[in-house]
């Protein structure tokens, strides 16, 4: 067990959000432990890391070792679309895994606070714009129902076992180092010299929120928040048109925005319109670091070194 200091655990730690996580705990004096089933890039965040095929099977070892202060779950599927296809591995990856990472916290460091990577996709498609923590959820993936699910079984731990449990719904997610979604798509589309596609017709919105954003409130619902069982929308406040955000990164890419062309067609499980009210995360002193603007620079100049 680490003594004489706060110490976070984080379960998808290799990934995109979990990297971001673990190098700004690292920075605030944290012990980082990490548990995924590939290697992360970097290490220099960690204390130790635990590379594991098996994170159900592992889990124990690790909380009885080092019984940590606190426990971030970000492993699972992160494809809304793969979902669809393939539902019930879904499940098994997001609902079916979170409940047995809740039920070993349970009965190994009962004392660890919980906090729950969920998804705006929790909302489906929002009636009412800015969406609120207490909006209905009515999810239209498979993988937004999982994501409520697993809502819900933090809530049964919280309210049946005692355990400090929360939970952040995650709106539109980006920033250097994500190797998919809207940004990643035109980038690589800009690079390849063709017209730049997308789908839609650009007038459809989302709230984006760049990944050390996401990492910050991590930190301060863990901190400051109660852990009784809530929830909270982790994003900017923001809405952004796709039009708007396309023919920026052209822009800066030095592409002509007379290649954007939109097709017209949606993709299944992507709602028309995002925006969150975040009055929740703000009461506790969270305020977004990154304008979106800045956060184009950063993910084009990032891109390019790349390539």
């Amino acid at each position: 067990m680490v003594a004489g200091s706060e110490t976070i655990l984080l379960t998808g730690a290799a990934g995109f959000l979990g990297t971001a996580l673990a190098r700004l705990s690292a920075r605030c004096g944290l012990h980082v432990i990490g548990m995924d089933w590939v290697s992360p890039c970097d290490h220099s965040p960690f204390l130790s890391f635990f590379q594991t095929q098996h994170l159900e099977n592992d889990l124990t070892r690790v909380l009885v070792e080092y019984r940590p202060t606190y426990l971030v779950h970000f492993a699972g599927n992160a494809d809304v679309r793969r979902s669809f296809i393939e539902p019930r591995d879904d499940f098994n990856r997001s609902t079916g895994l979170f409940s047995a990472v809740l039920d070993q916290v349970r009965r190994s460091s009962p004392e660890t606070r919980v906090l729950l990577a969920s998804s705006a996709a929790v909302y489906g498609q929002p009636k009412f714009l800015p969406i609120s923590e207490s909006a209905t959820p009515q999810p239209i993936s498979p993988y937004g129902y999982h994501k409520w699910l697993c809502e819900l079984l933090a809530r049964e731990y919280t309210e049946i076992y005692g355990l400090k449990t929360s939970a952040m719904r995650i709106f539109s997610a980006y920033g250097a180092g994500l190797k998919k979604q809207i940004l990643w798509d035109i980038c690589c589309k800009c690079r390849e010299g063709e017209g730049v596609e997308l789908g839609g017709d650009g007038s459809e919105t989302r709230d984006f929120v760049h990944a050390d954003d996401v990492a910050a409130a991590a930190l301060t619902i863990l901190r400051k928040g109660d852990c009784a069982g809530e929830i909270y929308n982790v994003a900017s406040g923001n809405e952004t048109t796709i039009a708007f955000l396309a023919s920026r990164l052209l822009t800066e890419f030095g592409v002509s925005t007379e290649r954007l062309i939109f097709s017209g067609a949606s993709r299944i499980g992507d709602p028309k319109n995002w925006r969150a009210n975040v009055d929740l995360l703000v009461s506790h002193g969270f305020h977004p670091s990154m304008n979106l603007i800045r956060g184009i620079t950063e993910y084009v100049q990032w891109f390019k070194k790349l390539h």
